[in-house]
């Protein structure tokens, strides 16, 4: 095969699932990776970002993980499954890994991969360590499960975004302080991408999240299944199908500078047929103009970013969730209820996407700008 090869199959519903990913292993020639793993120790990496119901489309859907999981062990494979959840600590990995149907769906392969964990050297200008999992470092081959959705910083998550969840411990707060603009925290996450990319990479495409993710955006069809050995050929091909122009997300640019994969979108080898994602909606830090000019995004993101997030306290109940992940300590905890420091807060949403209430919404510019009403959670 020339180019990078992806392949994709159509998948209306996940009841459907079993029979599309049998159609996904013949278009990927999976049988080739299955003799690769024999013997092997493979980590299964989902997106458990918090303790959210699977219909919620914020987590990989754990029939995808409970399917991956069996066919891998019928390769002989020696599995486990794990994730790093937005919050450090090994106990909200616990919760969220049963609250999001992983913990069961991994029929005992699942590894609270938290706590254990090492320093690693990170070639990047922001940072020179990094607390990383260390299942991560020493699995022979990691199988990648992203959800196709929205970020409101990162613009996507999809496969490369989805290894940020290799970090461990206050790691993640640290790369979020280190580089705050949009387009640093691009080219860390291709730094931190760069410490262990995945040898295979299968997108939950199904039911995924468009607007304001990744968390409280719109929950939608889409209808699936993408897999890749290269997940920067996987992001190209979602991003297409979404409108989007790939030079236009940092996390992208910076891979595809970098000869992570494919170069342009030209370079892919598509197995299979897709269409284009009727209405995708981006994030509000960058909806209308649908990518059109990278000069508005970046003069209107500045104006964004300096917006306010304010507590909604008839939906806060008091978790703490946002207290506790602050990464620059911006949270104040006064009266039973979390307040920002805008001194010192780096907007870089965290409160917002770990809230599992959707307790936080948006004020300012933002608000004024987009009818929808700001980065709250939309309805299907």
């Amino acid at each position: 095969m020339s180019g990078f090869p992806v392949a994709l199959t159509k998948c209306d519903g996940y009841s459907l699932l079993n029979q599309a990913f049998e159609e996904l292993k013949e278009k990927a020639q999976l049988k080739e990776f299955e003799k690769k793993v024999s013997g092997k120790k493979v980590l299964v990496k989902p997106n458990f970002l918090g303790p959210f119901r699977p219909e919620l489309a914020v987590t990989t859907y754990p029939e995808l993980v409970r399917i991956v999981v069996r066919w891998l062990k019928s390769a002989n494979a020696e599995v486990l499954v794990g994730d790093n959840a937005g919050i450090g600590g090994y106990g909200y990995n616990e919760r969220s890994a049963k609250k999001t149907g992983i913990l069961e769906a991994s029929e005992g392969a699942f590894q609270n991969i938290a706590k254990e964990v090492v320093e690693k050297q990170v070639d990047s200008r922001f940072f020179k360590k990094l607390i990383v999992s260390k299942a991560v470092l020493s699995a022979d081959y990691i199988v990648n499960l992203p959800k196709l959705k929205t970020h409101s910083l990162a613009f996507f998550t999809l496969g490369i975004k989805n290894m940020f969840g290799i970090l461990a411990g206050a790691s993640k707060s640290q790369v979020h302080n280190s580089a705050q603009r949009i387009e640093e925290f691009g080219e860390a996450l291709v730094d931190i991408y760069q410490i262990r990319p995945p040898d295979l990479t299968i997108l939950d495409g199904i039911i995924g999240m468009d607007g304001n993710g990744p968390s409280f955006g719109r929950v939608r069809p889409i209808g699936y299944l993408v897999a890749s050995e290269n997940a920067l050929a996987v992001d190209l091909l979602v991003a297409k199908m979404a409108g989007a122009e790939p030079k236009l997300i940092p996390h992208l640019k910076f891979a595809m500078e970098r000869g992570l994969g494919p170069k342009k979108s030209e370079e892919i080898e598509v197995i299979g047929e897709f269409k284009p994602i009727p209405g995708f909606r981006f994030p509000t830090t960058l909806a209308r103009n649908r990518f059109a000019s990278f000069f508005i995004n970046r003069f209107i993101y500045k104006p964004i970013i300096n917006s306010k997030l304010v507590l909604n306290p008839n939906k806060c109940n008091s978790c703490k969730n946002c207290y506790n992940a602050c990464p620059s300590g911006a949270m104040n905890w006064k009266n039973d209820y979390p307040e920002i420091d805008y001194k010192i807060c780096i907007r870089c949403m965290c409160c917002f996407e770990l809230c599992e209430q959707g307790a936080w919404e948006i004020a300012g510019f933002l608000k004024r700008m987009v009818s929808r009403g700001g980065l709250r959670r939309e309805e299907k």
